[in-house]
């Protein structure tokens, strides 16, 4: 031990006597087996390569350095290696995530989507609903059957009805027979013409590209888990009765619920109802338009 100044000196630290250190060579041959086996986890390779000479919680914490310590890190890391791991399909929901979908105003832009559920005493019923891109304002409405003349119903009963005229520019939806005629693609459909009479424009996604809707998607999941799975023992007499519930969780998302969408906090809105009607706290004006 030095003492006096000596003793005060900084000090490189001497790694010359460190057993439990891993070897440069023990991380390549682990990044060398993530190339090859990039779905296999941490426990799998210490198991198929003894040679590593490391155990699974060492070759875990490796990876977590390397940032590869899950199955699409690894997987994203030999791609950008050079060795083919993902499909066309990842390929394309990887692009889409990165890509916003862009609107800068409330009703440039509405996204529409339907899914069913089955309701005691109502049977299998379709639900509507539609996001604004801009302000994340939902609507949703339920119906004994998924058509066009619903889906014209859903648009012009609930959609343009509780908005001031001309604001609603553009629905998007998919390429669904209740909103297109994916059989004769030259003729438009009736929920087409509707809209036009509206002066709204309708966009559809490309097929096998459902997240390209993402907005209503994301929505539905929403109305799923805080509305549905809180009503499943609740018997209803009619699909009114159910649609005055469902209007009243909208109200509820739209103008009370918390939403932290990177849209509402850049322009400083609080709630979507708050966006879509370009006002930030007089909520209780706006509540009546739904």
């Amino acid at each position: 031990m030095l003492k006096g100044y000596e003793g005060l000196r900084d000090r490189v630290r001497n790694n010359s006597n460190r057993p439990h250190g891993v070897k440069w060579q023990q991380r390549l041959k682990i990044l060398d087996y993530v190339y090859y086996n990039p779905t296999h986890g941490p426990a799998r390779i210490a198991y198929e390569d003894p040679s590593i000479g490391c155990s699974r919680i060492t070759v875990w914490k490796i990876l977590k350095q390397e940032g590869l310590n899950t199955r699409m890190k690894r997987r994203l890391w030999a791609e950008h290696q050079g060795r083919p791991t993902l499909t066309k399909k990842e390929h394309q929901i990887l692009l889409a995530k990165n890509r916003h979908v862009e609107s800068h105003s409330p009703g440039e832009l509405v996204s529409v989507d339907t899914f069913t559920a089955s309701v005691a005493n109502l049977g299998r019923i379709w639900q509507y609903t539609a996001c604004d891109t801009y302000s994340s304002y939902g609507w949703a409405k339920v119906y004994a059957e998924k058509t066009q003349d619903s889906s014209i119903d859903f648009i012009t009963d609930h959609l343009v009805n509780s908005s001031s005229a001309g604001k609603i520019k553009r629905i998007l939806t998919d390429q669904g027979t209740e909103f297109y005629n994916a059989r004769f693609k030259e003729t438009e459909s009736m929920f087409t013409i509707a809209l036009r009479s509206h002066s709204i424009r309708h966009s559809v996604t490309k097929v096998a590209h459902p997240w390209t809707n993402g907005y209503a998607e994301r929505l539905n999941q929403t109305i799923w888990q805080e509305f549905y799975l809180c009503r499943l023992d609740k018997k209803y007499t009619s699909i009114e009765e159910f649609n005055k519930d469902l209007f009243a969780f909208m109200r509820y998302y739209n103008f009370r619920r918390a939403h932290s969408g990177y849209k509402l906090v850049k322009e400083g809105y609080k709630r979507p109802g708050h966006a879509f009607f370009d006002t930030r706290e007089r909520q209780n004006v706006v509540e009546l338009k739904y």
